[in-house]
């Protein structure tokens, strides 16, 4: 009876020590590979010119000017997306965020139009978020460029509205030369 209590001890020792030690993994908590091959250069080319009536004309061109297109999957389902924002790198009162999304299976170029029940648009402007509300088309022409830039021009003023009255209005022309990512 000894030698087996003995031998339990042993075992559930071994198990105990075999438990307590650190996990040594080269991957820092909470970081998630995007999956580049490689860094990204920062595109000089980039810009981008909104003009929000309540907000004021937002344009930025260069490194700065924080402008992507993007083809990517969530819930099981592809989608495109464009967007912008000064969130980092702006005072208080002129931060805002602009992006808008629909289902496809690959960025397309020339003339696009997006029925109402195809697009979602969110603005983060002046504190406050907003979303469409005009319920029509929004029309755009999407080119792509030689440097992996992508010209965005939308022909049509895009309404907003906060949930609690108020609203904002994009300017009539919009347009964005965003980077593609990745």
């Amino acid at each position: 009876m000894r030698k087996i209590i003995f031998i339990l001890a042993i075992l559930l020792s071994a198990a105990i020590i075999s438990c307590s030690g650190d996990s040594d993994s080269d991957v820092s908590v909470g970081y998630i590979d995007p999956g580049l091959g490689s860094a990204k250069t920062v595109n000089a080319n980039k810009s981008y010119s909104l003009t929000l009536s309540s907000g004021g004309n937002k344009s930025v061109s260069g490194v700065n000017a924080n402008s992507i297109i993007y083809l990517g999957a969530m819930s099981d389902a592809t989608y495109v997306g464009i967007a912008v924002d000064n969130l980092d790198n702006s005072t208080a009162t002129s931060r805002f965020s602009f992006k808008i999304y629909w289902p496809a299976t690959e960025i397309p170029e020339g003339s696009v139009t997006l029925t109402s029940s195809q697009y979602s648009v969110k603005v983060i402007g002046n504190g406050n978020s907003y979303s469409t509300t005009n319920g029509s088309d929004i029309t755009m022409t999407i080119n792509k460029q030689t440097d992996d830039t992508y010209n965005i021009q939308l022909t049509s003023s895009i309404v907003f509205t906060d949930g609690g009255g108020n609203t904002l209005t994009s300017g009539a022309t919009p347009t964005i030369r965003a980077y593609k990512y990745p």
